[in-house]
């Protein structure tokens, strides 16, 4: 099975477009249909469905495609291991992390990397934790900056971040400097990412407690703003409590609640030559850094 065709079957379900692939990787459209139907007669099987709005991955597909992943990934860690026999680094590093308070600390670390290794190419991306853990075993990212999650991949303990909770600020508990977590019972709780594991509802599992929602979003800034009118409370990071400024107050939680954040790298084995090197680089990084991790922390301590 050519690893070229399963690379191009994986980027066309990716962007959910034949043509958008085929420009991406330098092929004509037929050369990509071509190499679609080569595949499927290969595998025996019908590998996507087509439709006037693109594509999108077969049942049989979806079964294939852990095995797909885990080929190319294989065969670009034996290119970048016979590189570096002949004395070339290259490959690529997919980073990701949780939190946009880390992007400078993340882009300054990016930055020294590629000065040291300008061979291996590096791709950010975003999104929640468990999503991005989820991504980090299925071999879709290399490098993960979360909050803990269970899973099977190598787990780097950072940091220990407090969690808060944004309430108005004329809401009765600013007076009292903290905010008794029971008490949401009295609020209107506005949900963030409705219906996904988040921090916020791994905390409130722990303190077996269900919130009143009465608003949900999917938007940081929403919440924020929500709140900021009164229209209720909500929880957030310590990390990300001073993102913006306005009528709104970030009141620790009592009892104590704590986030464990830190660095989420595929188990040995599945990490790439490239990934490993990124890896041992953020360690050293972090380490002479972690006065500065600390203050993101403790600097929104303080405001």
């Amino acid at each position: 099975m050519e690893v070229e065709k399963v690379k191009a079957l994986l980027r066309a379900i990716d962007l959910g477009n034949m043509s958008s692939a085929a420009t991406e990787l330098g092929y004509t459209p037929s050369g990509i249909s071509r190499m679609m139907a080569s595949l499927e007669e290969e595998t025996g099987v019908r590998l996507v469905n087509r439709n006037r709005n693109g594509i999108s991955p077969t049942e049989a597909c979806k079964q294939l495609l852990p095995s797909f992943i885990s080929l190319v990934n294989s065969a670009n860690h034996l290119e970048q291991n016979i590189a570096e026999i002949s004395g070339v680094i290259t490959g690529e590093v997919r980073v990701a992390t949780a939190y946009s308070t880390y992007y400078k600390f993340l882009t300054d670390l990016i930055k020294e990397f590629c000065v040291e290794y300008p061979g291996i190419a590096v791709d950010v991306t975003a999104g929640r934790s468990s999503a991005l853990m989820a991504e980090l075993e299925r071999d879709k990212l290399d490098f993960c900056l979360i909050s803990y999650r269970e899973g099977t991949c190598e787990w780097i303990h950072l940091i220990d971040d407090p969690f808060y909770i944004w309430v108005p600020n004329e809401h009765p508990a600013v007076a009292d400097g903290v905010y008794d977590i029971h008490r949401i019972y009295d609020d209107s709780y506005i949900d963030l990412y409705p219906g996904r594991e988040s921090d916020g509802s791994l905390m409130f599992k722990s303190y077996d407690i269900n919130p009143p929602i009465r608003y949900k979003t999917s938007d940081a800034f929403a919440a924020y703003s929500m709140v900021e009118a009164g229209l209720g409370v909500t929880t957030v990071n310590g990390v990300s409590i001073n993102q913006w400024h306005g009528n709104v107050t970030a009141l620790p939680i009592s009892p104590s609640y704590n986030v464990p954040i830190g660095i989420a790298v595929p188990e040995t084995g599945r990490i790439s030559p490239a990934a490993k090197r990124f890896r041992d680089f953020a360690l050293v990084f972090f380490e002479e850094h972690k006065r500065r991790v600390m203050d993101i922390i403790n600097d929104n301590d303080k405001k």
